[in-house]
């Protein structure tokens, strides 16, 4: 069998090394992931805030500027009008023109496994 041939698996499990670079990235993770959490939701929650009260303040504008001592740079709210395909339905109703469009594409995702 040549090195070509050698099967190759998709999935293996890693041990760190103890005083490596893994073992310290991990050994910070659950805390970088909870206060990036944290952080996150804090931020959706202040920005949705802001969203409510500019449309508020100017309801059925399309765009609404708004500027703040506190800011490092003013802020925008605007409406975006956005178009999306329904793949399912397409997959569904018209497989040629599916396969015809679609692409292929990936990402490395790091996942907790439960």
């Amino acid at each position: 069998m040549t090195a070509a041939e050698i099967p190759v698996p998709t999935a293996v499990s890693v041990q760190p090394e103890p005083d490596g670079r893994l073992a310290q990235l991990l050994g910070e993770y659950d805390a970088a992931k909870a206060w990036a959490d944290e952080a996150n939701a804090r931020f959706e929650a202040v920005k949705d805030g802001i969203k409510a009260e500019l449309a508020a303040a100017a309801p059925g504008v399309d765009q609404v500027d708004v500027a703040s001592p506190s800011l490092q740079q003013p802020l925008r709210l605007v409406h975006v009008e956005r178009w999306s395909l329904d793949s399912k339905r397409m997959k569904a109703e018209d497989p040629e023109s599916y396969v015809r469009y679609a692409r292929k594409s990936g990402t490395w995702q790091l996942r907790a496994v439960k």
